[in-house]
């Protein structure tokens, strides 16, 4: 197991290396196409040759069974290819379920290429998912480890979970990072109410049913408003059926995913940024609200504490204590000073820890080691 690479001052180009980074391109939902489309526009793409490689499924969900296994055996062939010739690193963005077994078989077949392998973890029950395998899923997870040249997991806390259910396996810490915008911008809100933006995909992992009862209690003054696709299928519909049965149209209000321009719209429009998930591993929307000046209300699950100390970056709630989340929405609510004094905290050590250019030299900076090695 090894330690991730601190950032160093070489910020000397990987001159003739080539990584491959393969996972879910945006637009895709999600975390992982976020970390890989912010990552893709860093400084990074500048410092070696970096080739995007799209794993998100392209066939339709009803699609029969052939189709899929051409659809399959095409993307394997079209990695061959990517991996092929000198001087290359593969980097693969992975999580749990079926996909990290699909995403283990680009890691064997870089590896039949010789190409050294990075595979990045990402998930929020990853830890879940390892034990919940039968003995030879287990084993089989534990051996597709050990093939890669490094495991990258978000924090310190992920590093000491997984060391136990993946022994063997050489494991790195990187945390997750965003751009960060040159000026905190805000725009003003027409209606006078106190938006508390939600940004995630809807589920019960991320506390979204706690969310809709904790808005039961607050001031007719704040409005919830959640932003994200769904998690599970179906959630959104359901979510917006109880939202008519409890009469919270008017206090809260589910938008649907948003991308890009969009999205930063709405962190920008926010004024608290919620996020009371059971389970996390370092939520990219969390970083995104640290970055745009928000006081933030969360959990302390996954990396989410590594990040944010209670009562300086922002507030801390435990999973489920519905009780515990109207306090902090309310108390944040009812103190502009508050909310400022968090915001800027957690604006300031974002830019300082979790910066998009953070990662870019942690990324190189484990390149090199690799090299080295």
């Amino acid at each position: 197991m090894t330690a991730a690479p601190a950032a160093t001052a070489d910020a000397r180009p990987l001159t003739g290396i080539r990584v491959v980074m393969a996972g879910p391109l945006p637009p895709a939902v999600g975390g992982m196409a976020t970390v890989i489309g912010d990552i893709s526009h860093s400084s990074l793409a500048e410092q070696v040759q970096l080739v995007l490689f799209d794993t998100n499924k392209q066939t339709a969900e009803n699609r029969p069974l052939w189709q899929g296994v051409t659809a399959r055996l095409r993307l394997w062939r079209q990695w061959w290819r990517a991996v092929g010739g000198g001087g290359v690193i593969a980097h693969i963005h992975t999580c749990s379920g079926l996909s990290y077994f699909l995403d283990g078989s680009l890691l064997l077949l870089a590896r039949m290429r010789g190409v050294p392998v990075v595979l990045h973890v990402h998930g929020a029950n990853f830890d879940k998912f390892l034990d919940a395998l039968p003995a030879v899923g287990r084993c089989l997870a534990r051996w597709l480890a050990r093939r890669a040249t490094r495991i990258v997991v978000l924090s310190e806390e992920w590093r000491a979970n997984l060391s136990k259910r993946l022994p063997g396996a050489h494991l790195a810490v990187i945390v997750n990072g965003v751009p960060i915008p040159k000026t905190k911008m805000q725009v003003s809100d027409d209606d006078g109410a106190t938006p508390i933006l939600f940004l995630g995909n809807l589920g019960k992992r991320k506390g979204v049913w706690d969310l809709l009862e904790a808005a039961e209690h607050l001031p007719d003054t704040a409005r919830l408003i959640l932003v994200g696709g769904e998690e599970e299928p179906g959630v959104a519909k359901e979510f917006v059926a109880a939202l008519g049965r409890r009469h919270l149209e008017s206090k809260v209000e589910y938008v649907g995913p948003a991308f890009g321009a969009e999205k930063h719209q709405w962190l920008a429009r926010a004024r608290i940024f919620v996020l009371p998930s059971y389970a996390e591993g370092l939520p990219i929307s969390l970083l995104e609200a640290m970055a745009a000046g928000l006081p933030v209300v969360v959990t302390p699950v996954g990396g989410i504490p590594t990040v944010i100390r209670d009562g300086e970056e922002g507030l801390l709630v435990q999973p489920g204590d519905v009780a515990g989340l109207v306090r902090a929405l309310k108390r944040l609510l009812e103190d502009a000073t508050l909310r400022r004094h968090l915001g800027d905290a957690a604006r300031t050590r974002c830019r300082e820890q979790f910066g998009i250019e953070n990662v870019a030299r942690a990324y190189l900076d484990l390149y090199r080691g690799i090299l080295a090695g």
